[in-house]
């Protein structure tokens, strides 16, 4: 698969999704219900890192295209709509635009969703949001 999740931690607070060259849309969303589905069956928060520094592009097209917006914003709905936090790293230029744009609408939709250019920078913004150890 093109999507990989591991837990990230000991304590089982942070879910890591890889995201590897060639990955589909299915497969993001595949991985993202998995996600929701951890965080609704647990008592404690659980934040995820979206790492989609190795992803290289988009499926199936271009940055621009109707279908990717589309997309990034289905994406993000599903963030927002999610118990906790999510720190996105490496997103193209169209999730971050799309984002905007989604938090001009609703101001808390994407409260809980953060824009990182790191996955260690992920862990920092989750480990204080979440207020847990972070591993070396």
């Amino acid at each position: 698969m093109s999507v990989d999740l591991y837990w990230d931690n000991d304590e089982q607070t942070i879910v890591l999704c890889e995201f590897s060259k060639g990955w589909t849309w299915e497969a993001l969303f595949g991985a993202l219900n998995k996600i929701k589905n951890l965080t609704e069956n647990r008592n404690e928060t659980v934040g995820a890192i979206v790492d989609m520094t190795k992803g290289l592009g988009v499926p199936n097209g271009s940055l621009f295209s109707i279908e990717t917006r589309d997309k990034a914003k289905q994406m993000l709905q599903m963030s927002a709509n999610g118990k906790g936090p999510i720190a996105i790293v490496g997103a193209n230029g169209v999730i971050q635009l799309v984002a905007k744009a989604f938090a001009l609408v609703d101001k808390n939709a994407l409260k809980d969703v953060y824009f990182v250019d790191t996955v260690d920078e992920a862990r920092q913004v989750l480990g204080k949001r979440l207020a847990v150890k972070i591993g070396a």
